[in-house]
């Protein structure tokens, strides 16, 4: 499903782009790369094996400096 949803993804740039959509066209380019990221992420955990994903590592690590926003949640936690 998702491998359809990815090359329909990576199908339409070119449509995108040729209809002047440049900065969405970026974005679906974006977007499918994330999928396929996650995908990878997703087998990875499945088979019980340690992705090299920053996020992944300080989830398990407790060490959320590699956080993408560079929020410490145990830090802010209850704050607003």
């Amino acid at each position: 499903m998702s491998t359809a949803l990815i090359a329909t993804l990576r199908e339409s740039i070119g449509y995108l782009r040729d209809d002047g959509y440049h900065q969405t066209a970026r974005l679906i380019a974006v977007a499918a790369d994330e999928i396929e990221r996650l995908n990878r992420r997703v087998h990875a955990l499945e088979s019980g094996a340690r992705p090299a994903d920053p996020l992944y590592r300080a989830t398990v690590s407790g060490n959320f400096s590699a956080d993408p926003v560079g929020v410490d949640p145990r830090r802010h936690h209850g704050q607003q």
